[in-house]
C-alpha cells in the first residue's frame, strides 16, 4: 500500500477520533479564565498558576496594567464557581504578599538574584517559574508570616 493511500485513509480516521474524543465539558482552567474575563474592573492578563486549597481555588494571574502578580480566590457556590475576592500581589521586580483571609497564602518574589529556595516557617515553598520574568514562590500556612519567618536560600 502506498503512502498516499495510507494518508488518505488515516487522516479522516484521525479527524473523526479527535472530534468524538473532544468533550463538551469546560475544563477547570477554562472556567477560571472565564471568571477572570467577566469582570471589566479585574486587572487580568493571563493565568500563571492555580491551586485548590480547602473550599477555594487560589489563582495567581498576571496584571495587565502593572508589572505585578495578582492573587484571586474562587469558591464553589451552589454548584457554580464564583469570584470571591482578589488582591494585588508582589511586583515582578521583587516583593511579597502575605494574605490571611479567606485563606493563608504567601507569594514571594525575592528582590535578590540567585535565590534557589525559599522557606516559610521552616517549610519549603513551592517555586513557580513561568518565564524569565515571572518566577515566584508560594506557600500555604496556618498563620501569616512576617519577614523574619521567611528564609532565602542561595
Amino acid at each position: 500500500m502506498s503512502i498516499t493511500k495510507v494518508t488518505y485513509i488515516a487522516n479522516p480516521l484521525l479527524l473523526t477520533l479527535l472530534l468524538f474524543g473532544c468533550s463538551k465539558d469546560i475544563s477547570l482552567e477554562d472556567n477560571i479564565v472565564k471568571i477572570l474575563q467577566k469582570s471589566e474592573n479585574r486587572d487580568y492578563e493571563r493565568v500563571i498558576d492555580y491551586d485548590i486549597k480547602g473550599d477555594f481555588i487560589v489563582v495567581i494571574y498576571n496584571s495587565k496594567e502593572n508589572e505585578q502578580l495578582n492573587i484571586g480566590f474562587i469558591k464553589m457556590h451552589n454548584g457554580k464557581l464564583k469570584w470571591e475576592t482578589g488582591f494585588g500581589g508582589p511586583a515582578l521586580s521583587g516583593g511579597d504578599i502575605f494574605i490571611s483571609d479567606p485563606t493563608n497564602v504567601n507569594v514571594i518574589i525575592p528582590k535578590e538574584t540567585g535565590i534557589n529556595q525559599v522557606k516559610v516557617f521552616g517549610e519549603y515553598a513551592k517555586q513557580v517559574k513561568y518565564s524569565n520574568e515571572i518566577n515566584y514562590w508560594i506557600s500555604y500556612t496556618n498563620k501569616s508570616p512576617n519577614s523574619l519567618d521567611v528564609e532565602y536560600i542561595k
